[in-house]
């Protein structure tokens, strides 16, 4: 997991910092690094970021 600081906000606590899945993991959720809620699956979030460019 690498732990990264997105222009995002948990919905649970508001923390700005989450968990993205590393290439040889086999889980694809992000989640907030303070309190591990679910933000999305790392799919939806590459595709909202690459739309944005």
């Amino acid at each position: 997991m690498w732990n990264v600081t997105l222009d995002l906000r948990c919905n649970v606590c508001g923390g700005k910092r989450f968990l993205l899945p590393a290439l040889s993991e086999i889980a694809e959720d992000v989640r907030c690094a303070d309190c591990s809620a679910f933000k999305c699956k790392s799919d939806d979030l590459e595709r909202v970021m690459t739309a944005s460019r």
